[in-house]
């Protein structure tokens, strides 16, 4: 059943070959007892590393059960060695952090056998060698004896036809040895035992067979076996371990090294926490701004403007802000609007279709008309304008800004936005609201318009129930013929008393707000109220001067009052201009759209998008509309901006996962150090190159699954920590969240990175020679 033919195996040191077997010949018969006698040096273990398939030879051929072995690959030795071979060392050679069964059961495991049929072999084969009561305990709880039987089960556990034994009893006393030996002569009943030793006592008592070998050949052959030439055959066996194998064997390998596995992996989780974190603000930050949007902003409006600016398009990363520069020195070119700017067509078209769609279904709508706001009071006497802020500073260009302004928003706006922090008892018909900044003051300018004290404190009621009057346009303007003019202050003060009804308004203080969130502004003076602001709007339209403008093609305004209003009395529109100054445009400037809830959003723009549809289907693509919504724009802008922060941050906290992984492959490198003899007994077992790699890759992702589950457990843990720190800034909320896929993600990161740093020392393990390996200690 095994031949050795012609069997030469030489080292090549330096360029010069040394001998160790010089052409041995030698077959075996299927059950007997062989012992191999001979000097140190003389070859008998090199020869019995090349019949188990350890080494290999140089010249010749090992032909078992008539198949040669001269073109057998690196699998086909694994394979017959964990179907064929047992071992059996001098030194036992058991793994020390797996118990007595689970070494005996470790050959079963690259056989393909059941768990539970794998169980039961190996503790059949603990009991034929007498230690079935031990089976828990670790080889370091055994005697030399008691080991060298577990080698024995080990060799037996797979029932191989062949066991080899190197020096078996070398570490033996005298009575362990006889114990050996007999244990060994009984198996020779139906094997074939190979031992090599050096007690010819103990081979000629218990071996039926002696071979003595000198300087690499055979001397002495007691009882040879010479059989016909075979016919030799090709037979493929294979073995594999398991990932689960690998996996329950350094696992085992790392509950030994408890404090040291705890360490690496606490450092390898330094740099998830550090990402763990990043991610945990990125996401709570993303969704507090959604929630926000959902929420907080849903009722926030659509605009659509005669005029506007889209922040959203703005802040888009490819657009051209600038226009280009021209090559060589200079060029004529022609003003090119940006993307972001531009302008829309509100008319009465566009207003009945998007009724037609019951838009209202989706949203309240307010129209808005830019007019001229010319409000007066008359306090003790002093006949008081229309209060302005000037800038803080003289800027050309910057003009006073108006502290009497429309509301452009629904009540549930108000409601949403602003906390109202006194309401006037009484009666009024027409309203307006006084609006603090945030530190609870209003503009001086406005005080003395109202006729209260200036840089002192006040109280609410001081102020509601304070009038002023808004001057309509019919006691506004003058009309000389067709033509009219702007009243001077003067003028106005004169006819205070004498006013009729449809020349102005009285205003009435019935509100104080303020701001009730960071995320929203109120303004810092008088607000008209959205019902007063559509009341004069509706006089103002109705008025003698907007029916004139309405039916001239030219002004209908002198030229001083042009100018005194602000408009450029040679402009284009000029006619446009005059009806949006005094109120007597048919179509607002600016429709509001807020939305009555989230979803609503969606329809809202799905409207619009029809309506422009239409249009470019007309062939009328100028009158399509650009509805902005900037609110969703700018939270999309910060989400934009805190993810690149993001980034960043992860891109730094990374370095550390980099490093933390180095330093795993340099600890796996470690383990491989420390467990080479480990090596040697898998690949004598059958074991194959990438079944030892696959060992110590399951050891790496092992680390990287403690180390990613140990940063995610303690990023869980500073989550808290970090929201109190962000509790102010966020109104109470808990914006870091550590979302679970990102945490599983974390931790399959981990794996992977340290399964990467672990493939250059699970290669260095799989390369190594099991007959090195073995010799290590």
């Amino acid at each position: 059943m095994l031949t050795l033919k012609n069997i030469q195996k030489y080292y090549e040191i330096g360029g010069t070959k040394y001998w160790a077997l010089k052409g041995v010949n030698l077959s075996f018969r299927p059950s007997e007892f062989v012992a191999i006698l001979g000097q140190s040096g003389s070859g008998k273990t090199t020869m019995l590393n090349l019949i188990g398939g350890l080494d290999r030879y140089s010249e010749g051929d090992l032909i078992i059960d008539n198949v040669s072995t001269k073109l057998f690959k690196d699998k086909d030795w694994d394979a017959y060695r964990n179907h064929r071979i047992g071992f059996v060392f001098q030194n036992y050679n058991l793994i020390a952090h797996l118990d007595i069964l689970s070494n005996v059961e470790l050959a079963l495991t690259l056989s393909g056998v059941s768990k539970a049929e794998r169980k039961n072999k190996a503790k059949e084969a603990l009991a034929k060698v007498g230690l079935i009561d031990h089976i828990t305990k670790k080889p370091t709880q055994l005697s030399g004896g008691q080991q060298q039987r577990v080698a024995i089960a080990r060799a037996l556990v797979n029932d191989p036809n062949i066991i080899l034994a190197d020096e078996p009893t070398g570490a033996l006393d005298s009575e362990t040895s006889v114990e050996i030996m007999e244990l060994l002569q009984s198996i020779a009943a139906d094997k074939l035992i190979i031992m090599v030793t050096h007690n010819e006592h103990l081979a000629h008592q218990y071996a039926k067979r002696i071979v003595s070998l000198k300087d690499g050949l055979v001397t002495n052959d007691n009882d040879p076996y010479v059989i016909a030439e075979p016919e030799i055959k090709e037979v493929k066996q294979k073995t594999s371990m398991s990932y689960l194998t690998a996996i329950s064997l350094s696992f085992k390998n790392l509950l030994t090294k408890k404090f040291r596995a705890i360490i690496t992996a606490f450092a390898g989780s330094i740099g998830i926490i550090g990402v763990g974190l990043v991610l945990s603000l990125q996401y709570g930050f993303t969704a507090y701004l959604e929630e926000m949007e959902r929420g907080t902003f849903a009722g926030l409006p659509i605009t659509v403007s005669t005029t506007f600016m889209d922040i959203g398009a703005m802040m888009n990363p490819g657009i051209q802000i600038g226009d280009p520069i021209v090559d060589g020195d200079f060029a004529g070119r022609d003003p090119v609007i940006p993307e972001f700017l531009g302008t829309n067509i509100i008319d009465q078209e566009f207003i009945d279709f998007i009724e037609q769609h019951n838009i209202s279904n989706y949203a309240e709508i307010i129209q808005v008309h830019d007019f001229n706001i010319f409000a007066f009071n008359l306090v003790n006497g002093n006949f008081l304008p229309t209060p302005t802020q000037p800038p803080p500073l003289p800027i050309p260009g910057i003009n006073a800004s108006p502290l009497i302004i429309q509301s452009r928003e629904t009540q549930n706006m108000f409601d949403q936005f602003t906390r109202t922090l006194a309401t006037y008892q009484g009666d009024a018909q027409f309203r307006a609201m006084l609006g603090l900044s945030a530190d609870n003051t209003v503009p001086n300018a406005i005080l003395e318009f109202l006729g209260l004290p200036t840089n002192t404190e006040l109280y609410f009621n001081d102020v509601l129930g304070l009038t002023f009057r808004i001057v309509l346009n019919e006691g506004l303007w003058q009309q000389n013929g067709n033509v009219f003019s702007l009243l001077s202050n003067s003028q106005i003060q004169n006819n205070w008393a004498t006013m009729s009804s449809d020349q102005y308004m009285t205003i009435t203080i019935t509100d104080v707000i303020q701001a009730d969130s960071a995320f929203a502004t109120v303004h810092n003076g008088i607000v008209l109220h959205v019902d007063t602001a559509a009341a004069i709007y509706a006089a103002n339209h109705a008025s003698s001067i907007a029916v004139a403008q309405r039916a001239s093609t030219t002004s209908v305004i002198d030229t001083l009052s042009l100018i005194e209003l602000g408009i450029n009395p040679l402009n284009t529109a000029l006619q446009s201009d005059i009806l949006t100054a005094i109120g007597g445009s048919d179509t607002p400037d600016t429709i509001l759209l807020h939305p009555l809830n989230f979803e609503a959003k969606e329809s809202i723009m799905n409207i619009i998008d029809q309506y422009n549809d239409l249009m470019i289907s007309q062939g009328r693509e100028e009158r399509t509309i650009h509805a902005v919504d900037n609110i969703a724009a700018a939270l999309a802008m910060i989400s934009t901006i805190m993810t690149a922060i993001s980034a960043v941050l992860i891109a730094f906290a990374a370095i550390s996962l980099v490093v933390s992984s180095i330093m795993i492959g340099i600890i796996t490198y470690t383990s491989v150090l420390e467990r080479t003899k480990e090596i040697g007994i898998l690949r004598a077992i059958g074991a194959r190159k990438k079944d030892v790699s696959r060992v110590f890759n399951a050891e790496s992702i092992l680390i990287g699954f403690s180390a990613g589950l140990m940063g995610v457990i303690l990023t869980y843990a500073l989550v808290p920590i970090v929201n109190v720190f962000l509790r102010q800034a966020t109104d109470g909320s808990n914006v870091a969240n550590l979302n679970i896929f990102h945490a599983l993600l974390l931790v399959l990161i981990s794996m992977t990175l340290t399964f990467v740093a672990g493939l250059l020392p699970s290669r260095i393990a799989a390369k190594k020679d099991p007959v090195v390996a073995l010799r290590s200690e």
